[in-house]
């Protein structure tokens, strides 16, 4: 059983969440360790990190396996952002985690096709941001679109010059940042895969 995880807004939060999505879980076998939750691992927009250089647990409603709805409650950790035409934009990938509590989380699983990404502002058509992000969008969090290309956009690229002058290595970067997000209906259903540890 996949139990739900402490949310980070506390008993008295009162506001509705910010985005709710929903979708399966799969397994490629039973699980052999308890499972702790599901977290937002936030993309790293300044080194070759990739997702987890900020982490959000989020309430959930689940039972495994089984549906579940999956409730976002705040914006995104300050640490996670980066500047694009002047809106911050933030993505994040989410993961059934092992344990909520521990600083680095142990995956246990993910929908590898789909990305929450956060805008501070409304996103215009023909922006480099909505060149990053698949197309515009209004203020707030949506879901978009995984796809792994080498040919990579000028947003893409930006990060992939600002993950090298920071000392990393810049193939690493080139493979970090080779992807580009797509438009998607913010109600697509998520499919989680969730495996052994």
């Amino acid at each position: 059983m996949l139990v739900g995880c402490d949310p980070l807004a506390g008993s008295d939060y009162v506001g509705q969440p910010l985005i709710t999505v929903h979708g399966t879980f799969a397994a490629t076998g039973a699980p052999t360790a308890p499972l702790g939750g599901v977290a937002l691992l936030w993309q790293d927009a300044n080194g070759p990190g990739g997702p987890g250089v900020a982490a959000t647990t989020v309430p959930v409603s689940l039972e495994f396996p089984a549906a579940f709805e999956l409730a976002v409650p705040t914006p995104p950790p300050v640490e996670a952002r980066f500047t694009v035409d002047g809106v911050q934009l933030a993505e994040a990938y989410i993961y059934v985690v092992g344990d909520l509590g521990a600083p680095r989380k142990t995956t246990r699983g993910t929908d590898r096709t789909h990305v929450l990404v956060w805008a501070s502002g409304d996103v215009a058509d023909g922006s480099r941001a909505a060149e990053y992000l698949g197309g515009p969008v209004t203020a707030g969090y949506h879901l978009r679109r995984f796809e792994p290309t080498h040919d990579v956009g000028i947003a893409q690229q930006t990060l992939i010059d600002r993950c090298a002058q920071s000392g990393a290595i810049r193939s690493a970067c080139v493979t970090r940042r080779s992807y580009q997000l797509r438009a998607v209906d913010d109600a697509d259903p998520l499919r989680i895969v969730v495996g052994h540890p």
